[in-house]
C-alpha cells in the first residue's frame, strides 16, 4: 500500500515508483493547532474583552471554528492573512455582542504570539516518521495553507526549523490547497516528481483526496476518528507511525 502501512483499512493499489518525497501538511497533522488555536484566542479575548472572561473559552472555539468561512477566503487569494484574522474575529466579536475596533484587534494579535506559544505543541509521532524519512534518503517538505511568518513562529516553538528541504505557504506561493498548483509548486521546491511524492495530512478533500488529484500520492491521517470505513479513494492512517514509501 502506497504511503500507508494498513493496507486492510486504506483504498488503493500498490506501486512500483519508488517513492523518494514526503510533502506534509502543518496544522494538526504535524502540530495540535486546533488546540493551539482554540487556547490562544480564548487567552486573547479575556485580554481584549475582560467582560467576556467567563465566555471566554467558548468564544475561542468558535473563533478557530471559523464559521465565517473567512480562511478559505485567504486560501483562494480573496483575502490577505491579516484581513482574514481580523474577520473571524470581527465575527466572534458580533456573535458575542461585544464592542468591536481597531483597537480590539490590535490588542488581540499583539497578545497572540505568546500566547499561541504557550500552548503549540507537535504530536508524539512527528519525531519518529522524521529519522524514519531521514534514514531512508526521503525528502521532506512542508506544505500548509499558512502564513510563512506563522508557520515560522510553529515551526520554532517545537523545535522544527530546520526539518524540511522546502516549505510553501499560501502567501509565498498566491494559493492554497486544493488548488493543484499548490501541490505542483511544493514538490517543485522539494525537487521531486508527483508521481514519487507522498502527500500526508488531516482534512481529507484539501489535504489527501487534491493530493491525488494533483497527479500525487495522498493519505488521510484521521487522527479524530472520523473515518467510516468507506471508500474514500485514498489510504487512511490513523498515526504517522503508519505512513510508509
Amino acid at each position: 500500500m502506497r504511503g500507508a502501512r494498513q493496507a486492510e483499512t486504506a483504498q488503493g493499489g500498490a506501486s512500483s515508483t519508488r517513492i523518494t518525497a514526503l510533502l506534509l501538511d502543518i496544522d494538526d497533522t504535524l502540530l495540535d493547532t486546533r488546540s493551539a488555536m482554540r487556547r490562544a484566542a480564548a487567552r486573547c479575548i479575556a485580554q481584549v474583552w475582560p467582560e467576556a472572561t467567563d465566555r471566554a473559552e467558548e468564544l475561542g472555539v468558535r473563533y478557530h471554528a471559523d464559521p465565517g468561512g473567512f480562511f478559505g477566503g485567504y486560501t483562494r487569494g480573496e483575502l490577505t492573512f491579516g484581513a482574514m484574522r481580523e474577520s473571524r474575529l470581527r465575527e466572534v466579536a458580533t456573535h458575542g455582542g461585544l464592542p468591536w475596533g481597531a483597537e480590539a484587534f490590535a490588542g488581540f494579535e499583539q497578545g497572540w504570539p505568546a500566547a499561541f506559544r504557550a500552548g503549540t505543541r507537535a504530536f508524539d509521532d512527528v519525531a519518529g516518521l522524521l529519522d524514519r524519512a531521514r534514514a531512508d534518503g526521503i525528502l521532506v517538505g512542508a506544505l500548509t495553507n499558512s502564513s510563512t511568518e506563522f508557520t515560522t513562529l510553529k515551526l520554532e516553538v517545537v523545535g522544527l526549523s530546520d526539518a524540511f528541504t522546502a516549505i510553501a505557504t499560501t502567501d509565498t506561493l498566491g494559493y492554497g490547497k486544493p488548488d493543484a498548483r499548490a501541490f505542483w509548486r511544493a514538490r517543485e521546491l522539494l525537487g521531486s516528481a508527483p508521481e514519487q511524492t507522498v502527500y500526508v495530512g488531516d482534512d481529507l478533500a484539501v489535504d489527501a483526496q487534491a493530493a491525488v488529484a494533483a497527479g500525487l500520492h495522498g493519505v488521510w491521517l484521521d487522527r479524530r476518528g472520523q473515518w467510516g470505513g468507506s471508500d474514500v479513494g485514498v489510504p487512511v492512517v490513523a498515526s504517522l507511525d503508519a505512513v510508509s514509501w
